[in-house]
């Protein structure tokens, strides 16, 4: 198989006596490599049963027999079919090949480096196939070890393109065995100059007849969760405190103008609206349900929104698979009466669906407790309820536009409301929070198609490996982990982010500023400790901080007074005021170097005037680049910031976000 796709491998040949092994030593040509040959040893050097550098038929003999005892006396069970060998490489560096069948994101390729240290050092990359060239040189350039590939202490570096065209062929080798991919391990590769031999190979294959679906993202009838003119509550409470009394609340006592109908058999007036026994005892037609009581009267809820021509329904209620057992059947039946029923659900175990413009809310949060955020050009997509909330509300001075939290998404998921979001004039921005991905081809089919468009920012999380250090193969092991995700993501076009809070800062700087022609940053400021911070959080990112042109550099010369630096970071000191800052933020927005203009300010300090809110709302407005603000302080630090972000201008409140908003914005090279 490997010859096939042009992988070069050592001369070798197997041995079953000690005397053969000497033999095809000497043909082969000294020194030389012995290992044995075992369907059941996955670990040869575990067991003792590789030898390297024999260089004499005597020394093949005694290596012979080392690894004959050894593996009798440590893996006495094993099947062994001889002692393989090889022509030994002497130089060069190890990597490893991998391909396997993620339970996300199906079949994905793994590069890194290789032999004894692959688990060791877990530094490896990863990309969904098909790959392109694009995409194996951005594998080999994210690899920590990098460094021994492009020559280290004086060694000559292996070629790229060499690298590049392993990966490729490794690319092929896995869409041609398509369904049947389990798990391909070419590894150890001794890569020097532009050769490469491949040492040992695992591969291990599905039956023939395996096929594996790949569902399309479905956004059919999607519009209705946001649009609807009437909703139904299904387990309307007239108890404080209650899920059914949370979500009529929020439709009957605020901006909500649709009609709305309380289901409750045992209650004939809720919040002075007209209780009905069951769906079908309500005379008018009916464009939302949302559910509140227990999962297990669902499918029959289901059967009755078909009789009535119902398409949307969020169930709120928990109790599905969360709980395992027979929970996770009744999921299983509610999809497929879902499906049966042409009707689309949000949910279970979710707080709920909110738009902006229609004030259609189902969120089971009171408006006492959650502030709903003011219409804006984002959209918040959320498996979580707990982190969606708190997200929604840290941008609700930006401005959300659709917020929904879809929970256990028996049925809508992240894919289908992307699919959806992309052809919603008001989302220019869609944010996510994500835990897993059931369907991740499915996701990463939907967001191919509108990151190009739209920019999709993602925080997932759940990223620990997964345990079984016992699989069948190296890219087994690392199959699960987040690096898979982050390959996918980038592949995609998706920002991905580390946190909630990064997850808000990114999608503020999108809402409100122009996208960045590149990644190289400008800072400014009058107080030098942040600026150093920043410079410490960029390390290893895609960011970079160039030099200014000598123009710009003479400009901000002849106007600062000699202890200021006018250099890339700018530090204007505790002195400055609004003219310093305007001069050197102009300075930088028509620096070519620059594509990010990064202003923090020190409000603290009594030289610096409130006239610095029209510097920046001019230079928002001026220039077609960029610029992300911060600062730290008390309330009138708060004050004035909360002025400027008024003023079309995101200001941030600690350096690891500002730094999260500059690396969100920027492309990645």
């Amino acid at each position: 198989m490997c010859r096939k796709y042009g992988f070069i491998a050592p001369r070798s040949g197997i041995a079953t006596e000690a005397d053969e092994a000497a033999g095809l030593a000497a043909r082969l040509g000294f020194p030389v490599a012995l290992k044995v040959v075992s369907p059941d040893i996955l670990h040869k050097t575990d067991v003792g049963g590789v030898e390297l550098g024999c260089g004499s038929e005597q020394e093949v003999k005694a290596a012979f027999a080392r690894i004959t005892e050894n593996v009798r006396r440590k893996a006495p069970d094993a099947r062994v079919e001889g002692v393989s060998v090889e022509e030994m490489v002497r130089e060069g560096v190890e990597v490893i090949l991998g391909l396997t069948r993620d339970q996300q994101f199906g079949p994905v390729l793994m590069f890194g480096l290789g032999g004894v240290f692959t688990e060791l050092l877990h530094d490896v990359s990863f990309r969904t196939l098909p790959v392109s060239a694009v995409d194996a040189r951005a594998m080999i350039r994210e690899i920590e070890g990098r460094p021994l590939l492009e020559g280290y202490r004086g060694q000559p570096p292996v070629s790229e393109e060499m690298l590049v065209d392993l990966l490729m062929k490794a690319s092929r080798m896995g869409m041609d065995l398509g369904d049947r991919l389990e798990s391909v391990d070419l590894n150890p590769i001794v890569v020097w100059g532009d050769q490469h031999r491949v040492l040992d190979a695992k591969v291990l294959l599905q039956p023939e007849d395996r096929v594996v679906p790949v569902a399309q993202p479905n956004s059919s009838h999607l519009e209705g969760f946001f649009s609807a003119r009437s909703v139904a509550v299904v387990g309307a409470s007239s108890t404080w405190g209650k899920v059914g009394n949370s979500v009529l609340d929020s439709l009957v006592n605020h901006e909500y103008r649709g009609r709305v109908y309380p289901v409750n058999p045992t209650k004939t007036e809720i919040m002075g609206q007209k209780c009905y026994p069951n769906l079908s005892a309500i005379p008018e037609p009916v464009d939302l349900v949302a559910v509140t009581v227990a999962l297990s009267v669902v499918p029959d809820i289901l059967r009755e929104c078909a009789a009535k021509g119902i398409h949307n329904v969020v169930i709120h209620s928990g109790g599905g698979k969360e709980l395992g057992g027979e929970s996770l059947e009744l999921e299983a039946t509610i999809k497929r009466v879902a499906r049966e029923s042409d009707v689309r659900i949000v949910g279970c175990n979710c707080i709920g669906v909110y738009d902006s413009e229609t004030k259609l809310d189902t969120l089971f949060q009171v408006h006492e407790r959650m502030v709903r955020p003011k219409n804006g050009p984002i959209a918040i997509l959320t498996q979580s309820g707990t982190v969606g909330a708190a997200v929604a509300e840290s941008l609700a001075d930006v401005g959300v536009c659709k917020f929904v939290s879809y929970g256990n998404r028996i049925d809508v998921d992240e894919a289908d409301l992307i699919s959806y979001l992309a052809e919603d004039p008001s989302t220019r921005v869609i944010a996510c929070y994500v835990e897993g991905l059931a369907e991740g081809q499915k996701f990463l089919a939907a967001a191919r198609r509108v990151a190009p468009r739209k920019p999709i920012v993602v925080f997932k999380s759940g990223r620990s490996q997964r345990a079984a250090r016992a699989s069948m193969s190296h890219t087994g092991f690392f199959g699960g982990s987040y690096g898979v995700a982050a390959g996918a993501f980038q592949q995609a076009g998706i920002i991905p982010v580390d946190s909630c809070e990064e997850l808000a800062a990114v999608a503020r700087a999108l809402a409100m500023q122009p996208r960045a022609r590149g990644s190289r940053l400008a800072m400014i400021s009058n107080g030098a400790g942040t600026m150093v911070q920043a410079m410490d959080l960029m390390e290893g990112t895609h960011l970079t901080m160039p030099p200014l042109t000598p123009e710009t550099v003479s400009r901000l010369k002849e106007v600062y007074p000699p202890f200021y630096l006018a250099q890339n970071p700018v530090d204007v000191t505790g002195s400055a005021n609004s003219a310093d800052y305007e001069v050197g933020i102009e300075a930088l927005m028509e620096d070519p170097n620059v594509d990010i203009v990064m202003p923090w300010f020190v409000f603290q300090d009594t030289a610096l005037d409130e006239r610095i809110v029209e510097v920046l709302a001019k230079a928002s407005e001026q220039y077609d680049k960029p610029i992300l603000c911060g600062s730290m302080g008390g309330p009138y630090t708060d004050g004035i910031s909360q002025t400027i972000q008024g003023r079309g201008v995101p200001m941030y409140h600690t350096v690891r976000e500002w730094v999260a908003a500059a690396k969100g914005i920027a492309p990645r090279q």
